[in-house]
């Protein structure tokens, strides 16, 4: 598995890239470098966790800018970027998931749980986190130094959603790199790793 989601992997950085490219020439600069441009990415940020948030999965791909703004306005917001290492094991944790949830499935009948699918339990992680980070509304009682831990773990939740919710939306296929493109590159990992659409 490891050598099947590296190329994916440069793939999706080289993608996110683009997103974070687009999203600084066109939403984050609304206006100059500086202490405005830092408000406007706070701005950014807090509207699309709460859009997500507030928001029930849905397979018309409804969450997929929101959840794309969301990322770059984080890595702004941090100062950090996503490399290919990130994005491979974010691959590599949604198809395992795939493959866990798919075996374990029956069992879940059997007793009468239902867990959900990856993307439900990837935005319940991400609701937690942006929820302790304060970027949904409500009180965070963490520090500064926590919220801002907890706004890396939504990084991390919300890559996993991008990608597990891509897998359960139905949109058509085009010659964009969109929602559809995000499901084509992980549909062969998880025809390899055993576990399908």
């Amino acid at each position: 598995m490891e050598n099947d989601t590296k190329p994916v992997a440069e793939q999706l950085h080289d993608w996110f890239g683009s997103v974070l490219r687009l999203s600084d020439d066109s939403l984050f600069s609304i206006v100059p470098d500086g202490p405005h441009r830092d408000a406007v990415v706070l701005d950014v940020l807090k509207r699309n966790a709460r859009i997500i948030s507030l928001s029930e999965l849905d397979s018309e791909g409804k969450l997929y800018s929101p959840l794309c703004f969301f990322l770059a306005a984080a890595c702004r917001k941090l100062g950090t970027s996503l490399g290919v290492g990130h994005w491979r094991a974010a691959l590599d944790n949604v198809v395992h998931l795939h493959e866990h949830l798919m075996n374990a499935g029956a069992e879940f009948a059997i007793i009468g749980l239902e867990v959900g699918s990856p993307a439900v339990l990837f935005k319940q992680e991400f609701d937690e986190a942006v929820s302790q980070a304060s970027l949904a509304g409500g009180v965070s009682y963490l520090n500064k130094e926590a919220r801002q831990v907890a706004l890396g773990l939504a990084i991390n939740w919300g890559m996993r959603l991008l990608l597990a919710y891509a897998l359960e939306c139905s949109i058509n296929a085009s010659n964009r790199k969109d929602l559809a493109w995000l499901a084509s590159l992980m549909v062969p990992l998880l025809a390899a790793s055993g576990t399908s659409r």
